[in-house]
């Protein structure tokens, strides 16, 4: 394969959907702006931003590597994002959306005090910030694979270009931004799926060559405990993530906000679908991907594709990517900025909210790219389900008590209990990784 044509058509690519996808630049001049666009999205921009920052290197990356190491467990993070945003929109979407705020802490504080506002949020935005980390190992798979990048150059340019996308355009441009990951995405994982099932022979020559002995068709190997609490993870995770819930703060009305939450559930879950059949193949016919599962999609791309499609792909990929990224990052910098910094007019009060705002997420982004270091070996999925796990710890139980049992929201058992869960959930980690 001609890779001086690869990097070229790549960059190219990359560089015309990018300048798209920031065009909103200009057009940002609130905090309000920044963080809600005005609360005037119809449901497909709030399934847009739902979309853009869920479905990302976890979905396509991460789903492909765990397929091919783990087999079908690699379903879970795609699936349980399909679940929980039915859920979003059956149960939640309504009692958010009514109670006009910007953060879910703020909602949480309206019930259970300031304490806990600012309690939640720090674990919230935690759970954000180790998400992001989950990007960055996507983005650096691909910068490696297309250029040979070492491991610095990477996390470099991976700050860079998600820098370039929350900065921009805030929510909006996260909007536009997964609009376009949409279009992009599902014509690569199909593409490339029905690539693999052709290679392959077909779905049933694939299983068959399957090692016999990985159990990739269960959840033996994965193990039945840990495959269950990473679903219950994932559910609650989103149910309880500031980006996620800001795309339904944002929306123009409730009916709009629902039926975001609705459209994104029917289209994540076939996501993962097509990403275990390319795992899967990747299994049965490249043992030689094993030495680092995390490149088995980009190894796909480059493997089965020309040049410029090849390229094509590989960039939307890294568009992907990098979208999630800056969504997560935007909802780290709004909880930061609204549940603590907005409170402290007295020394930021000669700042511009979004100077502010922008700030917050460049400190955000060099923070995340120094934890990156810690953990460059690190599977995709594991710091994901991690993450997804101390969100909902910290803010599902006091979220499900206001939309469902709201008169036990004053017994002092429960506020005790919401306080200890995201303590409980950490130990619980730990035991299990043991």
């Amino acid at each position: 394969m001609n890779s001086f044509l690869y990097q070229i058509s790549f960059i190219l690519t990359f560089g015309i959907v990018a300048l798209i996808a920031i065009r909103r630049t200009s057009q940002v001049s609130s905090a309000s702006d920044f963080s809600l666009a005005d609360r005037s999205l119809p449901f497909t921009g709030v399934s847009w931003i739902i979309i853009g920052t869920l479905v990302g290197g976890i979905s396509t990356i991460g789903t492909v590597q765990a397929a091919y190491t783990h087999g079908i467990s690699a379903c879970i993070f795609t699936f349980g994002s399909g679940i929980s945003c039915f859920l979003l929109g059956c149960f939640f979407a309504k009692a958010l959306r009514e109670e006009g705020v910007v953060t879910v802490s703020e909602y949480l504080g309206k019930v259970f005090g300031k304490r806990f506002r600012y309690y939640s949020s720090v674990f919230n935005s935690t759970g954000m910030f180790i998400h992001v980390v989950g990007q960055f190992l996507a983005s650096i798979a691909i910068l490696q694979s297309v250029f040979g990048f070492g491991d610095v150059l990477s996390v470099l340019l991976t700050l860079v270009l998600i820098g370039m996308f929350v900065i921009s355009g805030g929510i909006s441009g996260a909007g536009l931004l997964g609009k376009i990951k949409f279009f992009m995405l599902y014509l690569i994982m199909l593409v490339s799926a029905a690539v693999a099932i052709t290679k392959g022979g077909g779905l049933n020559t694939i299983i068959s060559s399957l090692p016999q002995d990985a159990n990739l068709l269960s959840f033996v190997d994965y193990g039945y405990k840990p495959a269950a609490i990473d679903m219950l993870s994932m559910i609650v995770g989103v149910l309880s993530t500031q980006i996620y819930l800001q795309a339904i703060f944002s929306a123009k009305d409730v009916k709009e906000a629902r039926n975001g939450a609705f459209l994104s559930a029917a289209v994540i879950p076939p996501i993962g679908v097509l990403g275990i059949i390319i795992g899967l193949y990747l299994r049965a016919n490249f043992p030689e991907v094993a030495d680092n599962a995390a490149q088995a999609l980009p190894f796909f791309i480059f493997h089965h594709f020309p040049p410029i499609i090849a390229a094509v792909f590989s960039a939307g990929i890294l568009l992907i990517v990098l979208g999630t990224g800056a969504g997560l990052v935007l909802g780290v910098t709004t909880n930061l900025y609204t549940d603590f910094l907005s409170q402290r007019d007295d020394l930021f009060s000669r700042i511009q909210p979004v100077r502010l705002l922008r700030i917050i997420t460049l400190l955000v982004l060099c923070l995340a790219a120094l934890l990156v270091f810690t953990g460059l070996d690190s599977t995709i999925l594991k710091w994901s389900y991690m993450s997804m796990g101390l969100r909902g710890s910290a803010v599902f139980a006091g979220l499900f008590c206001i939309v469902f049992l709201k008169r036990f929201c004053d017994n002092t058992l429960i506020r005790i209990l919401l306080y200890l869960l995201p303590v409980i959930y950490v130990l619980l980690n730990i035991t299990i990784s043991d």
